[in-house]
């Protein structure tokens, strides 16, 4: 519909990038409409990691243009096809793209549309910075005094694969769909392959209702456990059991970033048992004790008891005395 180039802003010498749309499709209410609210949209988010907006105007051939910032660097697609990245940056990149999303969703904002595709990363000396852009599917919380909303009931707008169950449905979308595609995007940047890959878009959401995400923990052994629940709980069925806030969401993953090395811990030995501690003198001496307290009351009851039965007999007759005649 469209198209984009590098240009020069004359006036301070600085490259930007011009977005632009074919006059034929500015006939179209609709799609003439949604190039102004992703305008629009750009505009409103003044955040680090989403491509900040200049300019936005009508050409004299009928089309529209939008100018923001140039960003140079790879698609986050391009970045996952030359392989899966380590959890740590993985995480790193996920925690900006959850920032950029706290920025947007707190202007009332929902991107609808998010994917490796529309995620850039600028090269800073030793580290990556992304940038979010593309708002051409965002809701807008306030479209404008008398705005009628641009995706009824029942229509299916996003890319198979990033949509949650909701979207890829139809039904009304909110900040938790979002959560769905960043956990989608997670997932493949640490799998270094698409999650829900090939078939059409009810062949997708088939899969997505019926099978759980495929875990990474046997691929991946150094994968945290934190990390491996978030992942679960961001690609849930329903929404109601996603994290329900992009805070919370960047917050996890800056944590698990900036968390230290996890070291394998070998399991400790089981310890020998000790063996029982002999016994106390002060026991041994008791026990002497009554055992010689034992011995002299025998002693002194074998004595009474023979004393007792010598003097029992007849008393010893008088001694006779002889008559002397």
């Amino acid at each position: 519909m469209g198209a984009v180039f590098t240009a020069e802003q004359i006036s301070l010498h600085t490259l930007v990038a011009v977005k632009m749309i074919h006059a034929v499709y500015t006939e179209n209410a609709e799609i003439s409409e949604r190039f102004r609210r992703e305008a629009m949209a750009t505009a409103k988010i003044d955040h680090p990691n989403v491509t900040r907006a200049i300019d936005f105007g009508r050409l004299p051939n009928g089309g529209a243009y939008l100018v923001t910032q140039l960003v140079r660097g790879p698609t986050l697609t391009q970045t996952i096809a030359a392989g899966k990245l380590p959890w740590r940056k993985a995480c790193d990149i996920g925690f900006q793209i959850a920032d950029a999303l706290v920025a947007a969703h707190g202007a009332g904002i929902i991107h609808r549309d998010l994917k490796p595709d529309n995620i850039l990363l600028e090269r800073r000396e030793d580290t990556s910075v992304v940038k979010v852009l593309d708002f051409g599917l965002a809701r807008l919380a306030d479209g404008g005094a008398g705005a009628t909303p641009l995706t009824r009931l029942g229509t299916v707008m996003g890319t198979p694969g990033y949509m949650a169950p909701e979207q890829g449905a139809g039904e009304p979308t909110d900040e938790r769909t979002d959560l769905y595609a960043l956990g989608v995007i997670l997932w493949e940047c640490l799998a270094g392959r698409e999650l829900w890959d090939g078939g059409e878009l009810s062949d997708i959401l088939l899969r997505q209702l019926s099978q759980p995400p495929p875990s990474l923990v046997a691929e991946l052994p150094d994968l945290p456990p934190e990390l491996d629940r978030l992942l679960c709980k961001l690609l849930a069925r329903e929404a109601r059991d996603r994290p329900q806030t992009a805070r919370e969401v960047r917050d996890a993953l800056r944590t698990l970033a900036q968390s230290p090395t996890h070291a394998v811990v070998a399991p400790a030995p089981t310890p020998a048992p000790k063996p029982a501690p002999p016994p106390s003198n002060r026991g041994f001496a008791g026990f002497l004790a009554v055992f010689a307290g034992l011995a002299l009351l025998v002693i002194v009851l074998w004595a009474v008891e023979h004393w007792g039965s010598e003097g029992e007999g007849p008393a010893p007759a008088p001694p006779s005395k002889t008559a002397t005649k």
